[in-house]
Parts: structure tokens; sequence; C-alpha cells
């Protein structure tokens, strides 16, 4: 087994992913939260790319933040700013995000229409904070400020911000934060504050920090696959569990999904359990942001280190039916979760540090201890051909034909994901 901790190159499989933070002040330079903000590159120094839509960028940014990078480590435990489109917003697909993490900033794009009325105040009774992006005091507005909580007014072109005091004072007396974005300079920084803006945004206190992580690619087809079971009534839930045991990459995105806010799984021991603590309305949101996500030009799977990591899931698995003391579907969970650190191109450790899963799992991926640590290692031995450590771990099993059982699963689980 491979040290927990050993550098791994990434793989053609391991996606680079980025989202830039830009942090938010008060009154006090208090900082009291981050603005997370959709970049393609590290070196990107804002948004927009080509014909990337803002549909894409939003939903790339929601799904990296909690599943790629993790939205403790890009807040820190504040609050984040996390854009919202009139899809978004309609679909209910901010609902990926615990209520007391987020404020959903509706985009500039966002009209009042009876749906969004609608849509702004089911999110609000479900506790959710909204904002509105780039103000400019329009009427078709109007009606949205009866849910808004935060008010954002970009002031960079502006020569006189002075002129914003009447305004200000108007959506404060409404019980609003007016948040002044785009403040470059220490003059601009005290004229948002003489005209009464309690919240400020911009280059005067820090450019947007870029930060990386790492996603295996989620192939579209598959997504597609999830989607239709899950809006089929008939579907039985042992359907949907071999749907994610096809899909390496998927399954590691539904455990992150678990240790997500919203869920606060621990100790998940099967992708059976997941599913049940996810539910099937919550895991028809998950699919719709990763295939708006997925959409374009993204490094293509590596097939082989793929096969590996469902040959080594499901051997493992088939070993555990067969007479070893150990549960069959944790089994499953230990050999998949073995080769995902080849998968991300991160040490297992890191792999870890954001599942929910069983503390007997992680002592055999990182310590090589707990009821599945010999399990691990015949799994190891029979791969590199070590036959003396095999016939003492397993002698009385019929390994070869376990072996190639495997290497057939696996097989046809990825020629029907693709």
């Amino acid at each position: 087994m491979r040290s927990p901790d050993a550098a791994v190159t990434p793989p053609p499989t391991a996606q680079h992913v980025f989202i830039a933070r830009q942090p938010i002040f008060d009154l006090r330079d208090t900082r009291i939260a981050y603005e997370l903000l959709y970049r393609a590159t590290r070196e990107a120094t804002h948004a927009y790319v080509g014909d990337v839509s803002a549909s894409l960028m939003c939903g790339d940014t929601a799904l990296h933040a909690l599943l790629s990078i993790g939205l403790d480590r890009l807040t820190g435990g504040t609050i984040a700013f996390v854009n919202v489109t009139e899809a978004h917003l309609l679909g209910e697909l901010y609902k990926i995000f615990d209520p007391a993490a987020v404020v959903l900033e509706l985009l500039e794009t966002v009209d009042a229409t009876p749906a969004v009325i609608d849509a702004c105040a089911r999110a609000v009774a479900d506790g959710y904070t909204l904002a509105l992006d780039d103000y400019d005091g329009r009427d078709s507005l109007a009606p949205l400020l009866d849910f808004a909580k935060i008010v954002k007014v970009d002031v960079l072109s502006l020569t006189d911000i002075g002129t914003l005091a009447p305004t200000v004072r108007t959506l404060r007396a409404r019980g609003m934060e007016v948040l002044a974005e785009r403040v470059e300079t220490p003059e601009a920084l005290a004229a948002a504050r003489a005209a009464g803006f309690t919240m400020f945004q911009g280059y005067v206190y820090s450019r947007p920090e870029t930060i990386d992580g790492r996603a295996v690619n989620v192939q579209q087809a598959t997504v597609f696959q999830i989607m239709a079971l899950l809006n089929e009534p008939d579907t039985s839930a042992q359907e949907l569990e071999e749907a994610f045991r096809s899909h390496p990459s998927l399954s590691l995105s539904l455990l992150r999904i678990v240790n997500s806010a919203s869920f606060g799984g621990r100790n998940v021991d099967s992708i059976a359990q997941a599913l049940r603590l996810i539910g099937r309305e919550a895991l028809s949101r998950w699919m719709l942001i990763m295939l708006v996500a997925s959409v374009g030009s993204r490094s293509p799977v590596a097939h082989e280190a793929v096969v590996e990591a469902l040959v080594r899931g499901r051997f493992c698995e088939t070993v555990a039916m067969h007479g070893a003391a150990a549960d069959a579907g944790a089994s499953f969970l230990v050999g998949l979760l073995s080769r995902m650190d080849a998968l991300l191109g991160l040490p297992m450790a890191e792999v870890l540090e954001r599942l929910p899963v069983h503390d007997d799992i992680k002592a055999a991926l990182l310590e090589g201890t707990g009821p599945y640590a010999t399990l691990l290692m015949l799994a190891d031995a029979y791969e590199s051909g070590d036959w003396a450590l095999v016939d003492a771990l397993a002698a009385d099993l019929s390994l070869p034909t376990l072996y190639a059982d495997a290497v057939s699963w696996a097989s046809e689980r990825l020629s029907a994901a693709s």
C-alpha cells in the first residue's frame, strides 16, 4: 500500500479547477464574507471567457466550491456570496448549500417576473439570504427588494459616489445592508462610507485570490443515465446504487455531497447509505449541477486508471462476500477509494479529508489497520504478484476467478456508462 501522505502525480483524470474569492468588509474593516468567482485558469483575472455562459460559470463555481475545493477552505468559516442565475433560482439548485453558509447573489440579469418573485419567496422561507447584484434602481427590480437583505452597488464608474446617498438611505430605511462593490481607491472608500454604505468590496482591500483543487472528470453520459433513473418512479434503490458504483468519480462526489453542510453526514460506510442520507430529490439537484458544470471541453477520462479503481473495488467486495470477516458494501468502498489518490493526483490524506467515511475505512486507507486492512493487503499482494503473501492471507479462496469476475464486471459497467 502506498504511503497515505505520498505526493502523487496528477493523471489525465484529474481535472484542475479554480475559484477566485474576494473578501467583503464591514464598517469596522472586519472581513465578514467572501464572494466566490468563476475562473477558467489560474492566471485568469476575470470570469468571462469566450462564450462560457453565466449558467455554466455559476454551476461550475457552486459544484467545485463544495466538492473539489471545499467551502471551508474557501471561506475559513465565514459566509460565501455565490452568484445565482434565474435558471438556478427557479430550479432551486442553490439548495445544495446550507442556508447558514451562503448569501445567494442574484445576478443583474434576473428581473422580477412572477416566477422569480415566487422563487425568491420560497428561498427566503427556506432560510436563505438574498442579495441583489449590480443594483441600478430600475423599476423592474422593485418587487425583489421585499426579499433581499443586501443590495450591491457598483461604484467604480461614478465620478461622485455621494450622489448615491439618497438611494442608500432609502434602502437602509427598509432594513437592508448596502454594499459598495468595485471600490478601488482610498478616496472611493471614504466617499462610500460618507454616502452611507455599510459593506465594502474591491481592490482597495484585496484583488480576488484564486484557489485551486482537483476533480475527476464527470462523464455526461453517466449523469444523464442517473438523472433518467431518478425520474423513473419504479427505479429501485439497488439500481441507483449500481449506477454510482459503475463510476468512481461520481462515487467520490456522492460522498463529498453527504459531507456538505446541507446533510452533515458522518461515518458513511457504503454508497447505499450515502444515497439514503441524501434522498432522491436532493440528488436530482446535484445531477443538474454536475451536468451544467461538465458542459464543454474537459480532459478525457484515463480509461485504465478508472478500470483499476473499479476492479479493485469489486474484487474487495467479492472477497468479503466469499468469507472475509468484513461488510461487502464497505469493502467495495475501501477498494474503490484505495485508488482514488491516483485518480485525483492527491495524497490519500487529502482525498479523505472531507469524505464522511467510517473510521474503520479511514484506518485501512491511511494506517493499514482495522478490519479492512487485511483485505487491502490481499488486493495489493494479488495485483503485485506476491503469491506467498496471497497464500498466507487467503489460501482457501479462488482468487483468480474472483479477480477475473471483477475485471469483467468493471468492463461491463464502463461500457454501459459510455
